[in-house]
C-alpha cells in the first residue's frame, strides 16, 4: 500500500472514479454554496482545486466566465471533455500563474485539505482578487484519508484537516474581511466542514 501520494500523483490515479462520489463531495456542502454560485453570473471566477469541475461546471452553469486550475492534468481533463468553454490552467494554488486583480471571485472546495498549510494559498487569493472580490471556501474534515484502490494496488492522497478558527483567523491577518463563517456538522456533532467567504 502507497500512503499519502502527493495530489499530482494521487490525482492522476483516482481521476477516473472520482465523479462516482459526486453526491458524496456535495454532502460537505450541504447546498450552503447554491447562493455564491448564484451570485457569480456575469463574472470572471477562479475554481482553485477544481478537479474535474463539480463546482466550475455550476459556476459555467450560471453564467460566469470560469477559470479552472487545478495540479492534476488528468483531472482537468475530465472537466474539458465535459465542458470545452471552461478554460482549464495546470498549477499550484499555493503559486498560481495568474496576473494580480484578475478575477471577481475565487471558489475553492474540498482542495484545502491537501495543502500542508493555509497561508500561502490565502495570500494567493488575495494577490488574484479584485478590490471588493469574494473568496468562498469549503474546508472539509476528513476524520482519515480516504482508502482508494486501483489496479496498481491501494493508496490515500496526503490530507491536512485545518481547524475553522485557524483558517478563519490567517484569513484576516491578511485583511481579508469575514463576511460568512459557519460550520456544518452532522448528526453526532462533529463537523464535517466549514463555509467561509472572505471579502477584499
Amino acid at each position: 500500500m502507497q500512503r499519502g501520494l502527493d495530489p499530482k500523483q494521487g490525482y492522476a490515479r483516482y481521476a477516473h472514479e472520482y465523479d462516482e462520489l459526486e453526491k458524496f463531495w456535495d454532502s460537505f456542502e450541504q447546498n450552503k454554496l447554491d447562493p455564491y454560485i448564484a451570485e457569480s453570473a456575469g463574472k470572471r471566477v477562479l475554481d482553485a482545486g477544481a478537479g474535474t469541475g463539480r463546482v466550475s461546471l455550476k459556476l459555467h452553469a450560471a453564467g460566469a466566465k470560469v477559470t479552472a486550475l487545478d495540479i492534476s492534468p488528468e483531472m482537468l481533463a475530465k472537466l474539458h471533455q465535459k465542458e470545452p468553454d471552461i478554460e482549464i490552467v495546470e498549477g499550484d494554488m499555493e503559486d498560481m500563474p495568474f496576473e494580480d486583480e484578475q478575477f471577481d471571485m475565487v471558489f475553492s472546495s474540498l482542495a484545502l485539505v491537501h495543502l500542508k498549510k493555509v497561508e500561502s494559498f490565502l495570500n494567493e487569493c488575495y494577490r488574484v482578487l479584485k478590490d471588493g472580490g469574494k473568496t468562498v471556501l469549503v474546508n472539509i474534515h476528513y476524520r482519515k484519508s480516504m482508502l482508494l484502490k486501483d489496479n496498481q494496488g491501494k493508496y490515500t492522497i496526503e490530507a491536512y484537516n485545518h481547524f475553522p478558527r485557524h483558517l478563519t483567523e490567517a484569513a484576516e491577518k491578511l485583511a481579508f474581511g469575514v463576511e460568512y463563517d459557519e460550520i456544518l456538522t452532522e448528526g453526532d456533532d462533529v463537523w464535517v466542514s466549514q463555509m467561509l467567504v472572505l471579502r477584499k
